[in-house]
């Protein structure tokens, strides 16, 4: 049995975990096609987990949604880039509906389940695509960004999730929820694999040499973190420390910038999605149902005040930059929660709170493991305003780890 046969397989063993919408059998016959072909580049053969609000030719696409259901008639660039080195598509995963929310609870689907705790939340929007590699049946999850929807499953689930600057990555091919703050992320096992993957298409260099001494930054007074999570994170903390970092402890007050974010997302979810709510509202998730009605009812005023704020909060992080070579934070305030507990709208400040700022901004930021106590995984979230630091820094840490 080959290894993309045993990956098919123990996706079907882990269908109980529900990070599959669609399950690709072909995906054996396609890779040997690429290598009859002579077309089977640096990826050959390596399986991604795509999250079912991008598009793949001939595969079905949901968007979280049944009433949005249809069968795409084209592919999504991010996955076209990696399909021409060898890559190939294992399947479809399950989301949050429409994107729009953090739990990865979707009422016409079924949540996806935590690999380290069935009983658990693996947090969203891209769920199960981080589920998808945690269990190590993909070995690339792409999904979408819009206040940490790859970050913080990634964190959760126990693996990498990394948000690129916005707009590196085309969206052509992908549902939007809001085009201010929509970023296509990547999710992995480990930084190493994420830049050898990256790197083969040319979204990251070969090799990433971190700095022998940097300065970093620790945000204080966003949210309050569980003592589980703030005991983990201030271990990450010191294997930075020991890899060459100084810190700084710097306080940011970011309420404004949370309501601005939430102002952007919100109206232009609802203008994205307003003849859906109009037609289908009464079969959405309530969760998505509320927010999208939130949207419709703010006022310009306040969408164009949020646009200013976003200004405001990149140029914020602009000036912070030139002090620090990162910044760092826990990637979420809590740890996975029972999904009976996990009520969508309650946990969006739990969750979203550190992560949405750099949608905000913009900014480069990835999610990576900590020193969790027990089997429940939490996320150091690490940014910069250049990839390359942030990703060699990353890498240094994961090594030191």
């Amino acid at each position: 049995m080959s290894e993309i046969e045993k990956k098919i397989e123990e996706a079907k063993r882990h269908a109980d975990l529900n990070y599959f919408l669609y399950l690709n059998e072909k995906v054996v016959e396609e890779v040997e096609f690429l290598k009859r072909a002579g077309r089977c580049g640096a990826l050959c053969g390596m399986t991604l987990a795509v999250k079912d609000n991008i598009e793949v030719m001939g595969m079905p696409i949901t968007n979280g949604a049944p009433y949005m259901k249809k069968i795409s008639d084209k592919t999504a660039a991010v996955v076209r880039r990696l399909m021409a080195e060898g890559a190939v598509v294992l399947g479809k995963t399950n989301m949050h509906e429409l994107a729009l929310g953090v739990t990865n609870i979707n009422p016409h689907f079924g949540p996806t389940r935590n690999p380290h705790d069935p009983s658990r939340i693996t947090g969203g929007s891209s769920g199960g695509s981080a589920g998808a590699v945690a269990i190590g049946v993909a070995d690339l999850g792409i999904g979408t960004d819009t206040g940490g929807s790859v970050r913080i499953p990634a964190a959760l689930c126990g693996v990498v999730g990394y948000k690129p600057p916005y707009g590196k990555i085309p969206m052509d091919g992908i549902y939007p929820l809001s085009q201010s703050l929509d970023h296509v992320g990547f999710i992995a096992r480990s930084v190493k694999e994420l830049v050898n993957i990256l790197s083969a298409v040319g979204w990251a260099p070969r090799d990433l040499s971190p700095p022998k001494r940097f300065r970093f930054a620790v945000l204080m007074g966003i949210t309050e973190p569980s003592r589980y999570v703030e005991k983990a994170f201030w271990k990450a903390v010191e294997v930075l420390e020991n890899i060459g970092g100084f810190r700084d402890e710097v306080f940011l007050d970011s309420t404004k910038y949370s309501a601005a974010r939430a102002a952007l997302l919100l109206s232009e979810a609802a203008a994205n999605y307003y003849d859906y709510l109009r037609s289908v509202g009464e079969h959405m998730g309530r969760d998505v149902a509320t927010l999208l009605g939130v949207g419709v009812a703010l006022p310009s005023v306040a969408y164009i005040v949020a646009k200013r704020i976003k200004e405001e909060a990149t140029q914020y992080f602009n000036i912070l930059f030139k002090k620090y070579d990162v910044v760092v934070t826990p990637t979420t305030a809590i740890e996975a929660v029972p999904i009976e507990q996990a009520d969508s709208i309650t946990m969006r400040r739990k969750l979203l709170a550190y992560t949405e700022i750099f949608n905000l901004t913009g900014h480069p930021a990835i999610s990576v493991p900590a020193p969790a106590t027990s089997s429940l995984p939490v996320g150091l979230q690490v940014a910069a305003r250049d990839e390359d630091t942030l990703l060699a820094i990353a890498e240094a840490y994961e090594a030191a780890l």
